[in-house]
């Protein structure tokens, strides 16, 4: 319970801090130092689903989440659980809208989550498509980094190219945040059917 207690703590925080001006009603979320980014098309990418491990690291705690995610060109579908099977959150984008069935906490913003989903695994184009003034993307294949006025706000190293199962280390530098998020085996992704 005590770790289910933290995971909420770090997205409460992150989120709370990250969208001060966003809105759940819009698809275009703030991120931190004034740019925002607004949703792209689920088919950007391309279809998948896959479940990865998350830990998280906020000023020194720590905590643990699987996120099962599914994508296709009628939208996007996220279940978070924590490592034994209790569901956290449930969020959903259309194309048009988010939508989440469940949250741990109401001030969490289900479009900032799933923005920082797509800035991590989206195309580049799609990203850069995607992302307000002033904020730029620059993306070399092995790392992108999301500036605004020249300052990395954002930054997430990848450990191969084959997206969107890989090895990633994301750090959202405002708050002192690292996420590293590791691609679950394949034999553990089939069937993976997050509810729409």
């Amino acid at each position: 319970m005590p770790r289910r207690r933290l995971l909420i703590r770090l997205c409460a925080l992150l989120l709370l801090t990250a969208c001060g001006e966003g809105s759940r009603e819009s698809t275009c979320p703030a991120l931190g130092g004034g740019g925002g980014y607004c949703l792209q098309a689920t088919s950007a990418p391309g279809p998948f689903a896959v479940r990865q491990k998350v830990e998280a690291s906020l000023r020194g705690r720590q905590a643990t989440l699987i996120a099962a995610i599914e994508n296709d060109a009628d939208g996007l579908r996220v279940v978070g659980l924590t490592p034994f099977g209790q569901k956290l959150l449930q969020i959903s984008y259309d194309n048009r809208q988010v939508s989440a069935a469940t949250l741990p906490d109401s001030r969490l913003d289900p479009t900032l989550l799933v923005a920082l989903l797509q800035i991590t695994l989206w195309p580049a184009d799609a990203v850069r498509a995607g992302l307000t003034s002033p904020l730029t993307l620059e993306d070399d294949g092995a790392q992108r980094r999301v500036l605004n006025a020249g300052q990395v706000i954002l930054s997430i190293r990848f450990s191969t190219d084959e997206a969107p199962w890989r090895r990633m280390h994301l750090s959202e530098h405002a708050l002192a945040l690292e996420l590293e998020i590791e691609t679950l085996p394949e034999e553990l992704n089939e069937g993976l059917e997050p509810q729409r």
